[in-house]
């Protein structure tokens, strides 16, 4: 399947603003970051605009959203609701940091939910039954990468900031964000081996019937050993090279610029990679049978 470059866009842009906001909760709670909440707060409304804009231009025309809107279980209406919950929150803590009101527990818990929420009513809108690996183990990939993205971000911005003891809180987070997005991945990799399908045979492109049949092996081989071999140990192996700039880091703090660089990078492109690796993976099963 084609990636869609612009929904992956949206989705890596969603993530991020929701691992930012929720970092930022997680610093509230522990009474740590007054120095870097403005930064992350504009980060992640900047980081929620690229995002909506993604998801425009996969529209091509702007118009054709309000079609998704005549109903609340489409995709779309669910993921512009998310978004202005979002918004909504984003503009709450900007008028508390404003009038130099500390951030209360109850809003930094709110906070966590709506986002947590918002990643995934994004990843349910991508559960296709009639694609094996776009199932309920994408939720569980979404989140996870919504929490490295995040933990790195902070750990950026505290770096910025200067502030040692925000820093030290985003490389454990970092740390257990990594653990938890190889969860994440690794959950999806057992759903997509559990597909009920384990061998898809032959299918013909129905847009090019010149084309000699194209044989698919089951997910797991075309994930481990096919086409999608690379995005799949590329991503993995990013996320393992984050999870160890963390432990290192750990022992760095107020010198970890340099393991948080890797760290940024090698997250980012895990990101893009797995969700390149989704697309290549979304057989349709109309086309097989």
């Amino acid at each position: 399947m084609e990636t869609q470059w612009p929904l992956v866009i949206f989705t890596l842009f969603v993530c991020l603003t929701s691992g930012i906001l929720g970092g930022m909760s997680i610093l509230a709670l522990k009474g740590e970051g007054k120095t870097l909440q403005m930064t992350a707060l504009i980060t992640s409304a900047v980081s929620l605009v690229v995002g909506g804009l993604g998801a425009f231009l996969h529209l091509q025309h702007w118009e054709r959203i309000f079609n998704g809107f005549g109903h609340i279980t489409s995709g779309i209406t669910q993921e512009l609701i998310g978004c202005v919950a979002l918004a909504i929150i984003i503009v709450i803590w900007f008028v508390m940091l404003r009038g130099d009101k500390p951030v209360s527990k109850a809003l930094a818990w709110v906070t966590i939910v709506v986002a947590a929420c918002m990643v995934i009513a994004t990843a349910h809108s991508y559960l296709m039954p009639a694609r094996p690996a776009w199932g309920l183990a994408l939720i569980a990939f979404y989140l996870g990468n919504a929490c490295i993205l995040g933990a790195v971000a902070i750990w950026l911005i505290a770096i910025l900031k200067k502030d040692e003891a925000a820093e030290r809180t985003g490389i454990q987070l970092t740390f257990i964000a990594s653990i938890v997005q190889l969860v994440g991945d690794a959950v999806f990799v057992a759903a997509c081996g559990m597909a009920s399908i384990a061998q898809f045979g032959y299918y013909a492109d129905p847009t090019s019937m010149t084309t000699a049949p194209v044989h698919i092996d089951s997910l797991l081989t075309v994930m481990m050993t096919g086409e999608g071999a690379l995005m799949f140990w590329g991503s993995i192996i990013c996320a393992v090279i984050a999870l160890v700039c963390a432990l290192v880091a750990k022992k760095k703090v107020g010198d970890s610029k340099v393991y948080m660089v890797v760290a940024a990078i090698v997250i980012l492109a895990a990101s893009v990679m797995f969700r390149v690796l989704i697309y290549q993976l979304g057989y349709p099963m109309v086309l097989l049978y």
